[in-house]
Formats: structure tokens, C-alpha cells, sequence
């Protein structure tokens, strides 16, 4: 479904991302991993075009992200962002900003698609009357994800969607997530670096580093400790009392 190759991202003088490479399956759930300013998120950001001055090549299915529209490409990848009230607008009500896409898009029945959504993520119709702001910091990101859902993509890229959200919700927005993706036949693409929740969503995931790929491993190789990079074992170390949880 992913295919990146040899993908270079600069900003200015800067390299975000050197020589990164990835394929994911069909149906997949696919981590990418580690400390702040590895480049993970720029990874995904480059994938849905949102990064210029780029090398390499990115495909998702047969879209060829360099050269075809970009309608096709949000047709069939969406992009789910860490802040769920930064990520809506605070004018829109809710059913505005799922309908939003449709819209755009000339998608018949907006309207009826979007209590569709709402009720699909735990939401009720009514909700679609209200505005981010009168909603918990869960309910927006469930919002985002409806959102996120609109044009039927058949991949998500993921970045940090719990991090901004309460403990006692996170677990809640993950479990909502692998259902779409049961359901719906999804390929995700996560960043995190919580490797519980990598460990508990995902089935490979990919260690960054200074922005390169350092190893990529089976979720039954993380659980299992089994690595080989000094960096992995490190943040293995680190997140060994949750990885014991999930």
C-alpha cells in the first residue's frame, strides 16, 4: 500500500530526513518511532505533500505522490494530527468540519454522511451541532478522526494522536482506532514515542535516529526485547514497565 524510497526532506540547509526508505502492507498497522526531531513527523508530513523541497520517490497504492494531483492523493490517505482542537477550526461546528472534505470534494449527501461518522466514532448526531470548544479534548480527536474519514481513504497516517490527550482517554481513542481499522480495512501509519502504544497497535515499527531509519522489528521482537541497535535498546529500557502493560 506504502512505498517509499530513498526519500531525502531538507529545510534550508537542514536535513529532516537522509536515505529513508519503507514499505507497508495492505491492511498493515506500521510504527515509526523515537525521540524528538528524528523525523518521523516530518515522514508523514512529506507523504501527504505538505513538505516542498524533497528527494526520492512515495507511492501509496498507484498514486505516485510527486506527480499526481493531490485530489487523488486525499482520496486515498488522510492525515490525523497530535492537537485535535489546533486541528479544527473554532468557527466550524462539528458536522461543518467533517462535512468540509465532502464539500470540497462534491461528495454526495454530506449531510447524511456525517451523522454516519459521528455515530461510526461514538458520537450522536446532535454532537454535529456543536463547536470544538464544547467538546473534551477525546471527543475532538474522535472528531478528527470522523474528519480524517470522509473521503473513504483507505490509509491513515497517525501522528502522536493520543499524546495531547488524558491518560484515561488514550486507551480509548487506541481501541477506537483498531476497530476502524478492522472494520474498514485500514493501513496505518503511526508515529509515537510511547513504545506501548507502538507495541499495542502496531505490527512492525521502524526505530529513528537523527533522521535515519536505525532498525525495523516485529512487534513480537520489541515485546521480546530482541534487537540490535544500542539506540533501540535504550528506549526499549525506558519503556520496558508499560511494554510489560499492553
Amino acid at each position: 500500500m506504502i512505498r517509499i524510497d530513498d526519500l531525502t526532506v531538507r529545510f534550508g540547509s537542514a536535513i529532516a530526513v537522509d536515505g529513508f526508505n519503507l514499505q507497508v502492507a495492505v491492511g498493515e498497522s506500521f510504527g515509526l518511532v523515537g525521540e524528538s526531531g528524528s523525523g518521523k513527523s516530518t515522514v508523514l508530513r512529506t507523504v501527504m505533500g505538505l513538505n516542498r523541497d524533497w528527494s526520492g520517490d512515495i507511492r501509496i497504492s498507484d498514486i505516485d505522490v510527486r506527480k499526481d494531483r493531490r485530489q487523488d492523493l486525499v482520496h486515498i490517505a488522510q492525515m490525523v494530527f497530535q492537537d485535535p482542537y489546533a486541528s479544527l477550526h473554532p468557527r466550524y461546528t462539528i458536522g461543518e468540519a467533517i462535512a468540509e472534505p465532502m464539500r470540497i470534494n462534491r461528495i454526495p449527501d454530506a449531510s447524511g454522511r456525517t451523522i454516519e461518522l459521528l455515530e461510526m466514532i461514538g458520537l450522536t448526531a446532535e454532537h454535529r451541532f456543536r463547536f470544538p470548544h464544547e467538546l473534551s479534548g477525546g471527543q475532538r480527536q474522535r472528531v478528527a478522526i470522523a474528519r480524517a474519514l470522509s473521503l473513504s481513504p483507505r490509509v491513515l497516517l497517525l501522528d502522536e494522536p493520543t499524546s495531547a490527550l488524558d491518560v484515561s482517554v488514550q486507551a480509548e481513542i487506541l481501541n477506537l482506532l483498531n476497530r476502524l481499522r478492522r472494520e474498514l480495512n485500514l493501513t496505518f501509519v503511526i508515529v509515537s514515542h510511547d513504545l506501548a502504544v507502538i507495541s499495542y497497535m502496531c505490527d512492525r515499527l521502524m526505530v529513528m535516529q537523527n533522521a535515519r531509519s536505525v532498525e525495523t522489528l516485529t512487534r513480537e521482537q520489541l515485546r521480546a526485547g530482541d534487537m540490535q541497535s544500542d539506540y533501540t535498546r535504550t528506549l526499549f529500557k525506558a519503556s520496558h514497565r508499560h511494554l510489560k502493560t499492553v
